[in-house]
């Protein structure tokens, strides 16, 4: 195992203690949002994945932008321990790791237990690329990073990088 797989591994197993500081027990659901869909999905696949290193049961989504009717039809069957997403049932202590985009938003934010918003940057030298009007919209209204239980640099995503911001 190389050292970049180890300091990967090592932030998630970490980000997963971070999360039981506050949800010790019971069905917890995650998020894992990036303003790249593809992005989120492989970060929360290895949450998942350190999530399942420690004997919990673990279940993944991916979800649409902005997460619509995520409430009704994943997170609340989720939690009651009813039959969700393609017939699955949780246990009693699970965590259901969801990805996306937009998935700070108002309407959707408060539906997670513990959140995680991705930054990507681009090398040293190159010139950021102009974001989409609706990823600017969500920057400025959401403000993922203020809204996020974790920030995570992970331009690089064989070294990403919890990032602790100042918002005082």
């Amino acid at each position: 195992m190389s050292s970049s797989e180890n300091t990967a591994r090592d932030l998630q197993r970490s980000l997963v203690a971070l999360m039981r500081q506050n949800a010790r027990a019971g069905r917890v659901v995650v998020a894992v949002d990036a303003l790249d869909a593809a992005e989120a999905g492989a970060f929360a696949d290895a949450f998942a994945a350190a999530v399942d290193e420690e004997g919990t049961a673990v279940f993944r989504a991916a979800l649409a932008d902005g997460a619509p009717r995520a409430r009704e039809r994943l997170i609340a069957p989720f939690r009651a321990g009813e039959s969700f997403g393609s017939g699955e049932v949780a246990p009693a202590d699970a965590v259901l790791v969801v990805s996306g985009r937009f998935l700070h938003a108002s309407e959707v934010r408060g539906l997670w237990n513990f959140s995680i918003w991705l930054e990507s940057n681009p090398p040293i030298g190159t010139p950021r690329p102009e974001l989409p009007e609706a990823e600017k919209h969500y920057l400025r209204t959401a403000r993922p990073k203020a809204a996020a239980s974790v920030i995570v640099e992970n331009s690089d995503p064989t070294h990403p990088v919890q990032v602790f911001g100042d918002f005082c």
